[in-house]
């Protein structure tokens, strides 16, 4: 739930911002909110991934 939450306000909120600001079409608009929010989601499900190696002062 919280993931369509976070997809839904990113995706709204950069195609609101496309469409108004720049004075796009909404065709424009929603492929830009699409290529933001599966950056956004992927970076993040990337991130979550990744190993991180721990120093000899790390907790």
């Amino acid at each position: 739930m919280a993931v369509l939450t976070y997809v839904v306000a990113v995706g709204g909120l950069a195609a609101v911002f496309w469409h108004w600001v720049r004075g796009k079409s909404w065709d424009d608009s929603l492929s830009f909110a699409l290529t933001v929010t599966m950056s956004a989601v992927g970076g993040q499900w990337m991130a979550a991934r990744v190993p991180r190696k721990t120093g000899r002062g790390d907790g």
